[in-house]
């Protein structure tokens, strides 16, 4: 092939390597960028830790909370059951995070990217946008919960606080916590669910009002279908226990 008089090959050798640096300028930029963005995303909790609140009156909170609704904090330290149930379908690293899940995280960032409900939010942060940011939303909102996150997990025990967040959280048909949970859908205490009626109370959290099982009980049965497949997943079921106890009778009183 004859070249053109002026033009001149470049070898590919040459190419490859100014290819090289490209791609080697462009990774140490994306890690410069992620440096700046970890700088900042710090500055801006470190400013919320001082701006949000104290948890030192979590409980009195949850108690103002619960009575503005008829309902009585209960301890829950004996009710394995529905605590197994809600880590399991609300956060199943509850026990090895430290308030933030950064897997979460970064599914919650893919689900909006994508339109779809992937969650995110830890038990930590439910808690507080329920006791401590009601009626926040958006971007600070959320810088906020992730920072009040942070103070129960440093003020409290694990168990304190699931102890809260179960007595604070609305599971549907008017009922604020566990104890009128249990009672107003069963008749009984926390300690005496059974699995089936766990799973369900822990179902409904995803969305008490849609899920309400006197109202929807079809689609209530259908979130507790969810909520059996991750006790399974975490291995405090086996799929042949959940198979036998999803025929068991629920007891739902109506």
């Amino acid at each position: 092939m004859t070249i053109a008089s002026g033009e001149q090959r470049t070898p590919a050798s040459a190419l490859a390597v100014r290819r090289r640096i490209r791609i080697g300028r462009l990774g140490r930029a994306g890690w410069r960028l992620a440096l700046v963005l970890v700088v900042l995303a710090g500055l801006v909790l470190a400013l919320a830790s001082v701006t949000t609140p104290s948890v030192d009156d979590a409980a009195t909170r949850v108690t103002v909370l619960d009575t503005a609704h008829g309902s009585v904090p209960v301890p829950v330290s004996a009710a394995e059951r529905i605590a197994v149930a809600v880590v399991a379908a609300e956060d199943g690293r509850f026990y090895s995070h430290h308030g933030v899940d950064t897997l979460g995280v970064v599914r919650a960032l893919w689900g909006r990217l994508t339109g779809t409900d992937a969650g995110g939010s830890t038990l930590d942060q439910q808690l507080a946008h329920v006791v401590y940011e009601p009626a926040a939303s958006g971007v600070w909102a959320r810088v906020d919960e992730v920072a009040i996150s942070l103070k129960l997990e440093g003020h409290y025990s694990k168990q304190a606080i699931l102890d809260l967040y179960l007595n604070a959280v609305y599971f549907g048909h008017g009922y604020y916590g566990i104890g009128a949970a249990s009672r107003g859908y069963f008749g009984i205490t926390p300690a005496q669910l059974s699995w089936g009626q766990a799973a369900l109370l822990a179902g409904l959290l995803q969305a008490p009002s849609q899920l309400d099982p006197i109202q929807h009980l079809t689609a209530a049965l259908a979130r507790r279908q969810y909520v059996f497949g991750r006790l399974v997943d975490t291995g405090a079921l086996t799929a042949a226990r959940a198979r036998q106890l999803e025929a068991d009778p629920l007891a739902l009183r109506r």
